[in-house]
């Protein structure tokens, strides 16, 4: 049986609050609050659950929200292996202000990791037993985990493990020069790789076939939003579109779409239709403004939708 890790390095408690309007210099009161266990990979973990997969979440977790953050995972019943660090886990705070329908988020850097605690959370992840067949690296490195940490969990893995990696440029350019599976980038972190600003498809193409080409991707995932991805492989470039659907939030959306990716990739899909399949995951997701995981319901009408239509 296959098996599906991910990785968070800097995970945070996601505090949603509604409002109708914000006014400054004024006490708000809000109608509404919910907690989250966020950041990439524990939402990627997340949204493999909410589509019927298994996944463990591997994650740092420090101080009081730490615990906080490790029971709302025990709560959705979703396995997971906790990193223990000093510092305290970070918070998000998003506001939605249901008179504009705007979102206004906050977010904190994260705790600041110590050189032994780095070492450990590699340790961890390149002592899994059994090896996973596919490694998630997502999300933002905390302070102290350096931008090379991604490439250096990518050189001790095992070369059987395959990389799904969807990073910012910093973090996502050294994981490159060594080698992954997908690479997962938006069209601005691609223009950060290439070094200028990329635009329209045929630009998007060009920079993804380079990295190809170059032996740093097996594939690459280039998402554009509301105008779907782009996918680049050794053989082929596609235009995957998304389907169009009310947007009641974009929380989520990425790694909705990653989640929905890996999983398919795990079940025997192809790359194009576990693509589409992510992509449906990624726009059932715009749909809930509530937790911001599409449901499996969703995600396999739209998934039927683009197959139909491709």
């Amino acid at each position: 049986m296959s098996q599906i890790v991910t990785l968070t390095m800097n995970p945070a408690i996601d505090r949603i609050m509604v409002i109708d309007h914000v006014t400054p210099d004024v006490k708000l009161r809000c109608s509404s609050e919910r907690r989250d266990p966020g950041g990439g990979g524990v939402n990627v973990t997340r949204g493999i659950h909410e589509l019927g997969g298994e996944s463990l979440a591997i994650f740092t977790c420090g101080g009081y929200v730490g615990e906080m953050y490790r029971e709302l995972l025990e709560i959705e019943g979703l396995p997971n292996r906790p990193i223990k660090i000093e510092g305290i886990t970070r918070e998000h705070v998003m506001v939605k202000e249901t008179s504009t329908g705007r979102d206004y988020r906050f977010g904190e850097p994260g705790p600041e990791l110590t050189e032994a605690e780095a070492e450990a959370c590699l340790k961890v992840v390149c002592e899994l037993d059994p090896t996973p067949d596919y490694l998630v690296l997502s999300g933002s490195l905390p302070p102290g985990a350096g931008d090379h940490f991604y490439a250096r969990v990518i050189e001790a893995s095992d070369d059987t493990t395959r990389i799904i990696i969807d990073a910012n440029a910093p973090a996502l350019r050294p994981a490159l020069d060594v080698g992954v599976y997908v690479a997962k980038p938006n069209a601005r972190e691609l223009g950060e790789l290439a070094g200028r600003t990329v635009e329209g498809r045929p630009e998007i193409e060009e920079v993804a076939r380079e990295l190809v080409d170059a032996g740093k991707a097996e594939v690459v995932v280039t998402s554009l939003g509301a105008g779907g991805s782009v996918v680049v492989t050794r053989d082929s470039c596609t235009r995957v579109p998304a389907p169009p659907v009310k947007v009641e939030s974009k929380v989520g959306a990425g790694d909705s779409m990653v989640a929905g990716m890996v999983l398919a990739l795990e079940r025997g899909a192809s790359v194009l239709d576990a693509v589409r399949y992510g992509t449906a995951a990624g726009a059932a997701a715009v749909m809930d403004a509530e937790t911001g995981l599409g449901s499996r319901e969703h995600v396999e009408r739209l998934y039927q939708q683009l197959l139909e239509e491709a």
